[in-house]
């Protein structure tokens, strides 16, 4: 099976992958790309996989070989249960239901400024100027950032997702998300501690964390600056969900004139992007005991890589799986948000975000009006599991 084999972490290959995928899905739905690692290709078993918290952990999460964070600092998608199920528990007072809708409005608001300024500048760069700035503006209006803030939140967090940090928790200032980028911590630290020394904190999900109590039980300062990063971080990935869909508006015509002729599509846009190309491409399990997964044998400690783009493309699943459409008749449930007890609590923020990116661009700018800039080349993030433009550059047409 040599010729089945990558490297999970190197991006030129794990982006590159499609035509693999196909042939593993068809000849070995379960490999070993690599010692130790079992890649899991077809839909059903990803989906197995993700829902069976008992013989597959977390608790590694998306690190390299070894690395295992101490409980308090790690993030929800990398702790089991029983500590999963209650930090879960007190996170869902925070994240109340209607929470996108209520962000809506902040939303649309600051989008509409950020095409403003693209529109009166020409054009400019889409990743950078635009879809980097809406995750973590919006997650750090919901958290309760400081609007002065959030600028310097966003760029922290990018920073810290695209350093080593992510594989090794750590990085050369030190170790952890404390060691490695302590202004970071520092902040987090600060707006957790002023919350909790005021008689009336605003009603954010920073406050409400603080308040949090199932069952006796409390979030510490730790956990909380934690989950804030938890919650920023998984935010960014919703910048690679722009970008697919923004590159995809700016260079395919058709594709275009389809929302402008009926915009209720939109919504339709965002989940076919989110199954064809998903922000992030796979995530990591680890065996908790000798098990099976299709017919295969797995030993208790290997890590499961589960293939999303894969799973999302998988032909027994899906018709034409390979193809971008905007009519497909209630597809089933795609991957990407991880179906089961770790399915992304931002997952309707995320989806009202790009919606509300599409719609607006619509509005600001005429049929044909923003298209890529002469010259360009699609290149994608060098990050080994993410999948989006490293950078979009635009330019705006007249109306002449």
């Amino acid at each position: 099976m040599s010729d089945l084999t990558f490297d999970p972490f190197d991006p030129a290959q794990t982006q590159n992958m499609w035509d693999l995928m196909v042939e593993l899905r068809d000849r070995a739905p379960v490999s070993r790309p690599m010692p130790g690692f079992v890649y899991v290709a077809r839909h059903a078993d990803v989906k197995a996989v993700f829902r069976d918290a008992e013989s597959y952990s977390s608790r590694e999460g998306f690190r390299g070989a070894n690395v295992t964070l101490p409980l308090e600092e790690s993030f929800l998608g990398e702790v089991d249960p029983p500590l999963h199920t209650d930090l879960r528990v007190l996170l869902l007072q925070a994240f109340r239901p209607g929470l996108e809708k209520r962000a809506e409005a902040f939303t649309r608001a600051y989008v509409e400024r950020l095409w403003d300024s693209i529109a009166s500048a020409g054009g400019g760069e889409l990743v950078a100027e635009f879809g980097l700035n809406i995750p973590p503006a919006v997650t750090g209006h919901i958290l309760g950032i400081p609007p002065d803030d959030i600028e310097q939140v966003g760029r922290w967090g990018f920073e810290l997702i695209h350093s080593t940090w992510p594989e090794t928790n750590a990085t050369e200032r030190g170790v952890g998300i404390g060691g490695a980028f302590p202004e970071f911590a520092a902040f987090l630290d600060e707006q957790i501690q002023w919350r909790r020394g005021v008689s009336d904190p605003p009603d954010d999900i920073i406050t409400r964390m603080t308040r949090a109590e199932a069952d006796g039980h409390r979030l510490s300062d730790l956990q909380i600056r934690t989950l804030c990063a938890n919650v920023l971080l998984a935010s960014l990935s919703t910048t690679n969900l722009i970008g697919n869909l923004l590159h995809r508006f700016l260079t395919d015509r058709s594709f275009e004139e389809s929302l402008r002729g009926r915009p209720e599509l939109v919504p339709v846009a965002v989940e076919e992007s989110l199954r064809l190309e998903p922000p992030v491409m796979f995530l990591f399990r680890t065996a908790r005991i000798d098990t099976e997964i299709c017919g295969e044998v797995i030993a208790k400690g290997e890590r499961i890589i589960l293939g999303i783009a894969s799973g999302n493309r998988d032909e027994r699943v899906y018709e034409r799986s390979d193809e971008f459409l905007l009519n497909r008749v209630d597809p089933v449930e795609h991957l990407t948000f991880g179906p089961g007890p770790h399915l992304c609590l931002g997952n309707q923020v995320a989806r009202m975000e790009a919606r509300v990116a599409l719609e607006t661009a619509m509005e600001r700018f005429q049929p044909g009006g923003l298209s890529t800039a002469p010259g360009f080349t699609l290149q994608r993030v060098p990050m080994f599991l993410e999948y989006g433009p490293e950078r979009l550059d635009a330019i705006v047409q007249s109306s002449s």
